[in-house]
């Protein structure tokens, strides 16, 4: 079942992030390219990074895996 809070995420959502993760390492020709054909922003210096977010889904996507695997096993 999907969160409720991420129904409403979309995908410009992390446009100001994949900027920022651009900037930070050195694509700044990338960066500016997509900016340009995202109209992406300065990402807001309280939000996570993309990394960040990206560590979080792992580990979420892992341990869901877990609980997924363990009710296998449970059916079985």
């Amino acid at each position: 079942m999907v969160d409720a809070g991420l129904s409403r995420v979309v995908p410009s959502n992390l446009y100001p992030l994949v900027l920022g993760f651009l900037r930070d390492n050195q694509l700044s020709e990338v960066a500016n390219k997509f900016a340009k054909a995202t109209g992406a922003t300065k990402q807001d210096a309280n939000a996570s990074s993309l990394l960040d977010i990206y560590s979080f889904w792992l580990n979420w996507s892992a341990s869901s895996e877990g609980c997924s695997q363990s009710i296998r096993e449970q059916q079985q």
